[in-house]
């Protein structure tokens, strides 16, 4: 009885990584690098549903506000990130309030199979209505991504390796008591 109990639990820890592999592959998380007064890229296309950080490598405290309100990471300090995650598919200029030259673009494209599409024609530069179901994290929170991912790997392999140990463990002590015999 404990074998088949160290196996289901085996079982769950090896299904629950996999499960938490799974959800940080559907979004994915592009990255802003905020450096000598520039966002760079100034233009970035991502997926409804992907999340963009901006990360501050300057030495002074800027901002990621979108012209028509719809986002705002507040002061991202020195060092720090911010992170904010586009539902809705559509343009969005921004800039730094603290320093408005420093100025950029991200276009979120509809999620292949959501039938959504954007209004304007080619060349056309007019911006989609804003996103009204944003996600706005807090600001200047680290990234969690990338542990998260490491953290369910890890959760996988150990439930494989609970699995392949208990039974590995069963078939040496079977062939003892034939060998016993």
């Amino acid at each position: 009885m404990r074998r088949r109990t160290q196996v289901r639990l085996g079982l769950v820890l090896a299904i629950g990584g996999a499960l938490g592999l799974a959800g940080s592959v559907l979004a994915a998380d592009q990255a802003v690098t905020i450096a000598s007064f520039a966002f760079s890229p100034a233009s970035l296309t991502v997926t409804a549903g992907d999340s963009v950080t901006w990360s501050n490598n300057d030495s002074t405290g800027h901002t990621a506000t979108a012209g028509d309100g719809s986002f705002d990471t507040g002061t991202i300090a020195p060092g720090a990130t911010a992170s904010v995650t586009f539902a809705t598919a559509g343009t969005f200029a921004y800039a730094c309030t603290i320093h408005p030259t420093m100025t950029g673009t991200i276009v979120v494209e509809a999620a292949a199979g959501s039938g959504g599409g954007s209004s304007g024609g080619s060349g056309g530069g007019g911006a989609t209505a804003p996103a009204t179901d944003m996600v706005v994290p807090i600001a200047s929170r680290p990234t969690d991504d990338q542990a998260t991912t490491v953290a369910a790997a890890l959760l996988a392999i150990l439930g494989i390796a609970l699995i392949v140990g208990t039974r590995w463990f069963d078939r040496r002590a079977a062939t003892e008591r034939i060998e016993r015999r």
